[in-house]
Parts: C-alpha cells; structure tokens; sequence
C-alpha cells in the first residue's frame, strides 16, 4: 500500500474556531465597537488590551488562500491597476476591498474585511506600508506606524538595546493617542494578562512542533501550516492555549505510541523553507507521502512561535522584543545559522527551497542562504517555484517533475 498522510484529529476542529473569530468580529463592528486592523507584525496586544476587535489582512489572505478564493481576488487587484508583481497578500487584501464591487462583498470568504477605524502598521516588508498608507487615504481612517529596527548581523547587544528602547517610546505614543481617542486608559495589567496568554499558546504550540526532532516525526510542517490559524486569529486568548494543548496531546499520543505522520515507512525528513502554499497543501503532502518524505521542520512556524525571554511584568518591553528580535528579522548569516541549526537539530536528509514568487521579504537572500546551507550541510537541495496566494505561479508539472527527480537523489545517496 502506497504511503499516505496520517490527519491529526484537531485539524477537524478548526472550521469552527475560524468562524467563531469570524462571527465575533462581525458581531462587535455592528454593536459599534471599534475595529482596528493590523500588519502581521505590530503591538495588536495594545489594541486588545484597549478592547479593539482586531482584523489581520495578512491572515486573511491565508485563509483565502487554504479556501481557494485568493486567485481571483489576487486578479480583481490587478483590474484596477496593481502590478501581478506586486505581494499576492496585499494583492488579495486589495482584491476583497475595493477591488470588489459593493454588491458582491457579501459573497466573499466570512463576508471579507469589516471596514477599519484605525490601522497599525508595522512595516516588515516591502509594499506592507504603501499599502496601508493607501487603505488610510481609502478608508478615511487614522494609520499608526510603528518602527521594527532591523537585526543585521553586524549589531551590537548594545545597539540592539537602543532600539528595543526606541520601539517602546514608540509604542508609548501610541498608547497615548489610543488613550484620548477612546477617552480611557490603558489597562496594563489586562495587557500583561493578554501577553501572557499569548506566550502561553506560543510555548504550548512549539512544544508540539518540537516533537517532530523524534524519528518518525508524528506530525509534518504541513500540519504546523494548517493549525496556525487559531494562534493568529484568537492571539491573547485562552481560546488559543486550549487548542494547542490539545494539539501537543494528540502529538505526544502518537510519539508515545511511535506512530508518525505518514501511515507507511518515514524514509526521507526535509526541511522547507519560505512560506505555505496552502491552496495545494494536501496534493504537496501526499506527493511526498508517496515517497516516504515528510517536511519536518520549517523557519517559518518560528516566525510566530519564536519565544525570546519576555518578561511580562513590564509588557511594552516583551511587546517590543517579540517583534524585533523573532527570526525573520535577521540579517543573512543569521539567518543562515538558524536554519543550520533546524536542519541540525531535526536530522534532515535534504533541503527543499520554495520560492514564493511574490514575497520579497522571505526571497532576499534565499539563493545565498540555499548555496551556503548546501556547502555547510552537504546536504542535496531543490528549489521549487509557487506563492503563498497567487496559483498562477505554481505548476503541478513543474513541482512534481523536480521532487520525482530530487527523490531520486536522495534514494541514491541511501
């Protein structure tokens, strides 16, 4: 019998928890409460804490993405002038505002995006600010920008600690506005308790990614791609702690009973670098299941687990540090090293570079990073084209062609 991914029963409770984000968004727009939106990266525990409903485009666009409607959305963009060059995320964010009709919005996935009263930006990529500057003109609606300094590899502790204090001057004007535009206070001790929930499902949900350094793996990254989504939507919640427990549950049942994520033989462990293509995530999975493959380990999921000392009796400071110092912040030998050290770590057999066609942020430095991880590792790599929401930059003929011959490597190297 051909070897086929082995589901993990908490996949099947995530329909409900993505709706029941959904539904309360909605729910607290019509009664009137403010609604902000955030980039991926910035102080969204501030605008918790304050009693905001928080919207994540960017996560929007993943859902969009794993449901298949983020093609089209990505090509409404298009109609009205944005460049197919430009990130398919924004593209797909463009996609459900205005470039779809009035009459249509209900028709998108959760009803698309409840229009913003305010936007915080902290910009982490290129175009992630030229976006948002434009939803602001767009929507009429005050834009926050917060600074992320960035942590080459040149950088002193010193320096680094300069602009963690800087990030938090920052945040303090922030807080500052927020306060006399809502007409109350700042609850820190509820900011605390919301950071360390967030902490909490963050160290809960890489425990469970640990396990996969144990041979077999019990779950691929692709299940660590499918199960973000309560973190990034229910982030600050116990909501998110609940489900990860239950998720290292499931994880460690299965290491205990030496059952891993494929139901046949586990012969090859990869890693996979850059992002998800969710739209063809099952179709990938069981192409390398056919193979005995699983991506055990990938940088990404660190982007959101990573867990610097935080100290949550002072929040700005372990709000600031969480952003500035997390993986994809690095310069390139940092990041080189830290993948070295995944690949290390989880006893890797070969290395397959996805290159999300439209992200720049996670393609800077990809092929150094791919030539550098091949010399120090020795280990055989691929490089396989797609995107994180844009289909049209993925072929199935393509990708299967380059795993079937990559496959072979590693069968011949034994």
């Amino acid at each position: 019998m051909q070897n086929q991914a082995r589901p993990l029963r908490m996949i099947q409770k995530l329909p409900g928890l993505v709706n029941d984000y959904w539904q309360n968004l909605w729910e607290g727009k019509r009664a009137g409460k403010l609604v902000a939106w955030c980039s991926g990266a910035s102080p969204h525990q501030v605008l918790m804490a304050m009693d905001f409903e928080v919207a994540w485009p960017e996560g929007y666009a993943g859902l969009c993405s794993a449901g298949g409607f983020s093609g089209d959305l990505c090509q409404r963009a298009e109609t009205i002038g944005y460049s197919p060059d430009l990130c398919s995320v924004l593209r797909n964010a463009i996609g459900s505002t205005h470039g779809t009709p009035v009459s249509e919005m209900q028709k998108l996935p959760y009803g698309g995006l409840p229009k913003p009263d305010l936007l915080l930006c902290q910009p982490y990529c290129p175009g992630i600010y030229k976006m948002w500057k434009m939803y602001s003109e767009y929507f009429n609606v005050p834009l926050l920008v917060m600074e992320r300094g960035r942590i080459h590899d040149a950088l002193t502790e010193d320096v680094c600690a300069l602009l963690v204090q800087d990030g938090i001057d920052e945040l303090r004007e922030i807080i500052a506005y927020l306060e006399r535009l809502t007409g109350r206070c700042l609850d820190y001790d509820r900011l605390a308790q919301r950071m360390a929930l967030e902490w909490e499902a963050n160290r809960v949900r890489m425990e469970g990614m640990e396990m996969c350094r144990s041979i077999p793996a019990p779950m691929s990254m692709f299940d660590v791609f499918t199960t973000i989504f309560p973190f990034y939507l229910h982030r600050g919640t116990q909501t998110a702690v609940d489900y990860y427990q239950e998720l290292k549950d499931e994880v460690a049942e299965r290491l205990a009973n030496n059952q891993g994520s494929l139901i046949g033989e586990e012969k090859y462990r990869l890693y996979w670098d850059n992002l998800p293509i969710f739209y063809k995530s099952q179709e990938i999975i069981e192409k390398f299941a056919s193979y005995g493959a699983v991506p055990v380990v990938a940088a990404f999921p660190y982007v959101f687990a990573f867990l610097p000392d935080l100290d949550m009796k002072n929040p700005l400071k372990a709000a600031v540090e969480y952003t500035l110092l997390n993986p994809a912040n690095r310069g390139l030998k940092g990041r080189i090293d830290f993948i070295q050290e995944l690949v290390d770590g989880f006893t890797i057999d070969g290395l397959v570079m996805q290159r999300s066609r439209t992200c720049l942020m996670f393609n800077m430095g990809q092929d150094d990073i791919t030539e550098a991880l091949v010399k120090k590792t020795g280990l055989p790599a691929v490089v396989v084209e797609g995107d994180l929401c844009d289909p049209r930059f993925y072929s199935d003929a393509e990708f299967n062609g380059k795993v079937d011959a990559f496959m072979e490597i590693l069968a011949q190297r034994g």
